[in-house]
């Protein structure tokens, strides 16, 4: 009899250990997502099919945030979703049109709303997004970008990307490069700039040791931990450089690091479905 109350026992308490840890594991994925895309629609756009890879990964990342709304019923969804522009000197793009076409907080809507609204951003979502993809090619020479800065825009907005109780993640597209038209207004505090222009510097077979000795690299700024950044899109300028690649990443992983940000992955310029498929790893 005592050996069947144990075993009874033992029984239930595995059951219940097992309960325990399922609710532990779906815990780790309860938080409502925030999903931000920024993206960098300076010259790089003119490489072959860099439009089509840019909106492609948006479209996973918004098709990421449509499964997790609809998966708590939308009615009781507080999730995110953005499309961010980085603004570009004599661009003609409405950029806070298409901006406030493409977000939808859902913690904002209020419930007897959110269905309807859903379906309204699902429906027009396809739409504006394509309508960008075409305004974003602006010309079709470089000298038709001016460029854009993104160590001014992550240092005035990045704070704007975190909300508190959230699993926050952002996805720059980018090939990488701090680069401007005109370098008149980079700033400088030793060798660490706003622009990557002192690659130029790091030519030879141990540009990172001269990048150490040297402290050559971005001047810092403030990130939240809490962001998850994903910079999507890398790809060098310098076919002659087969190292440029691994530059870039270096480069940003201290920045990323020094300014507090905690979580980052970096995804090549390779294809369509390779740079999704690094995307959906991180989704």
């Amino acid at each position: 009899m005592k050996n069947i109350i144990f075993l009874t026992f033992l029984s239930v308490l595995i059951f219940s250990l097992s309960i325990s840890k399922t609710y532990a594991e779906d815990d780790s994925n309860s938080k409502p997502v925030n999903y931000t895309v920024v993206l960098d629609l300076s010259d790089r756009v003119l490489n072959d099919n860099q439009l089509q890879k840019d909106f492609t990964l948006i479209r996973k990342i918004f098709k990421e945030f449509e499964t997790k709304a609809r998966r708590g019923l939308i009615l009781t969804s507080k999730d995110r979703f953005a499309v961010k522009i980085i603004p570009q000197k004599g661009s003609p793009l409405n950029i806070a049109s298409f901006e406030d076409k493409l977000q939808l907080n859902l913690d904002e809507v209020p419930v007897q709303n959110k269905n309807k609204r859903m379906e309204e951003f699902v429906t027009s979502f396809e739409k504006v997004l394509d309508r960008l993809e075409k305004q974003s090619l602006i010309g079709k020479d470089p000298n038709d970008f001016f460029g854009v800065d993104i160590w001014a825009y992550l240092n005035d907005n990045a704070d704007s990307f975190s909300k508190s109780g959230y699993r926050n993640l952002v996805m720059i597209a980018t090939d990488g490069y701090f680069d401007f038209e005109s370098r008149s207004h980079v700033m400088r505090t030793g060798n660490r700039y706003t622009s990557t222009q002192f690659m130029a510097e790091l030519t030879n077979y141990d540009w990172k040791e001269k990048a150490e000795a040297k402290d050559y690299g971005l001047i810092p700024i403030k990130l939240k931990a809490d962001i998850e950044w994903v910079i999507s899109g890398i790809s060098s300028k310098d076919d002659q450089d087969i190292l440029q690649n691994k530059k870039i990443i270096y480069i940003w992983e201290k920045w990323l690091r020094e300014s507090g940000a905690n979580k980052y992955h970096f995804i090549l310029n390779n294809s369509s479905s390779q740079m999704a498929s690094k995307l959906l790893a991180v989704l």
